[in-house]
C-alpha cells in the first residue's frame, strides 16, 4: 500500500535526540541464524512447528485464548516527550538488555511527505523514538544478519515517484547494529536506490525474503518482495532479488498475484510479509476486495497464503469495535520477557470502515507452545 487514510490525524515528529547505545549489548540472536534462509523473526520456534494453516489463521484471527498483549493506535515517545503514532510497526528480537525489541516505522513530516523511524521497547506495549532513519521514505523494514550488521529497506520517494531503497550498516568498530542504535541517522555503509518497474509508476513497500550472507555484503544474496504500480492502473506483487548489494532483478509474482485477484482481493494488492513455520512457507498479503476506487480505503483486507500448497483464505481478525479495513501486515516470532516464545503480529487499521475501533497502528502478541 503507498499511502495511508488521510482522515487520520497524524502527530508529526520534531528535533529528536539520539540514545546512547547500551554498553550490555551482546550478539543479536540472528547470529545464531543459518546463512542462507529467512532471518530470526521470520522463523517459527521448533515447538511451533506443527502448527498448521488453520492454527495461524486463528492466531491471525484474534481467535484464541489469553493472548499476551493486544494493544490499539499505538504510539511512541521520544527524549523531549513527545508522542507520534506507531504504525505501520515492524518489530525485530535482539538480545541488546537495553533494547529487547526494535522496531521500525514512519510518520508524517508535511502534508505530503514522510519520514522512517528507530524505536524499542523492553515489554512491546511501551515504546520510545531513538530518532529518525531517513527522509522522505516510508514504509521501512530491517534485519539484523549474522554478524550484528543490518539490512533496512524502504519506500524512497525523493521526487513523486517512489522507489525501493536498500541500506546496509556494516561493522566497523561498533557493529552496524550499535552504530544505528547510537545514531539512526547515521549514513549508512552501503546503499543503493533500485531502478523502478518498466511501466511501472511506482515501487514500494519492500519486505526481505532470505537472505544469504557470510560476512560480506558484496557477496551476498537478498530476496525483498514489493509492489509496482503497473501502468499506473493497479499495485500488484513482485519478487526481486539483490545480488552483492548491485545487481537487481524484479519479476512479477503471477502465483501471488493471481491466487490473491481469484479470493477476491481484485484491487490493489500491497505490502506483505513471509514466515517460515516448520517446512512451511506462508505469507500475510493486504488487498483491496471490491475496491470503489483507487483510494477506497475501507477496502483493505488482509490474506493468510501458504506458499508450499498455493492455498489462501481471507483473514478476519476480531478486533474491538469491528474494524474491517486493515493494511500493512507484520509477523515476527520473539521471545517474550518472560521467556516464552510468542508470534507478534501488527497492522494498520484504517479510519474507514472501521465501526468504532480505533485508527492506527494495531498490536497483537500470543504466546506460541
Amino acid at each position: 500500500m503507498r499511502s495511508k487514510d488521510p482522515s487520520i490525524p497524524r502527530l508529526l515528529l520534531v528535533v529528536l535526540s539520539a540514545v546512547a547505545f547500551s554498553s550490555l549489548a551482546v550478539h543479536s540472536p540472528a547470529a545464531k541464524t543459518a546463512t542462507d534462509d529467512y532471518a530470526t523473526p521470520q522463523v517459527a520456534p521448533p515447538s511451533a512447528s506443527n502448527l498448521g494453516m488453520a492454527d495461524i489463521a486463528a492466531i491471525l484471527n484474534e481467535q484464541v485464548a489469553t493472548p499476551y498483549l493486544v494493544a490499539y493506535q499505538l504510539t511512541t515517545t521520544d527524549d523531549s516527550g513527545r508522542t507520534a503514532s506507531l504504525a505501520p510497526l515492524k518489530i525485530v528480537p535482539t538480545n541488546d538488555r537495553g533494547h529487547a525489541y526494535l522496531g521500525v516505522f514512519h510518520n508524517q513530516i508535511n502534508t505530503t511527505q514522510f519520514a522512517t523511524y528507530l524505536g524499542y521497547s523492553s515489554n512491546l506495549s511501551a515504546w520510545h523514538t531513538i530518532g529518525q532513519i531517513h527522509s522522505p521514505a516510508s514504509q521501512p523494514d530491517i534485519r539484523i544478519l549474522p554478524d550484528d550488521s543490518v539490512l533496512y529497506a524502504e519506500e524512497y520517494n525523493p521526487s513523486g515517484r517512489p522507489y525501493v531503497r536498500v541500506q546496509y550498516y556494516g561493522n566497523a568498530g561498533l557493529t552496524g547494529l550499535q552504530e544505528l542504535i547510537a545514531n539512526p541517522a547515521l549514513p549508512p555503509t552501503m546503499a543503493m536506490t533500485l531502478p523502478g518497474t518498466l511501466l511501472a509508476k511506482a515501487d514500494g513497500t519492500p519486505e526481505f525474503g532470505r537472505i544469504s550472507y557470510s560476512g560480506d555484503i558484496t557477496g551476498s544474496t537478498a530476496e525483498i518482495t514489493h509492489h509496482y504500480y503497473n501502468l499506473g492502473e493497479r499495485d500488484l506483487q513482485a519478487d526481486g532479488t539483490l545480488t552483492d548489494l548491485k545487481d537487481w532483478s524484479s519479476p512479477a509474482d503471477t502465483v501471488i498475484n493471481d491466487l490473491v485477484t481469484s479470493a477476491g482481493g481484485n484491487g490493489k494488492i500491497g505490502d506483505r510479509e513471509i514466515f517460515r513455520v516448520g517446512s512451511q512457507i506462508y505469507e500475510v498479503v493486504e488487498a483491496q476486495v471490491h475496491p470503489t476506487s483507487a483510494n477506497d480505503y475501507g477496502s483493505w483486507r488482509l490474506f493468510l497464503i501458504n506458499r508450499t500448497t498455493i492455498s489462501i483464505q481471507q483473514l478476519s481478525p476480531q478486533l474491538a469495535g469491528g474494524a474491517q479495513s486493515l493494511g500493512n501486515p507484520t509477523v515476527s516470532f520473539v521471545t517474550l520477557p518472560n521467556g516464552a516464545p510468542a508470534l507478534v503480529f501488527t497492522c494498520f487499521v484504517f479510519g474507514a470502515n472501521n465501526g468504532s475501533t480505533r485508527p492506527g497502528g494495531h498490536l497483537f502478541v500470543y504466546p506460541l507452545p
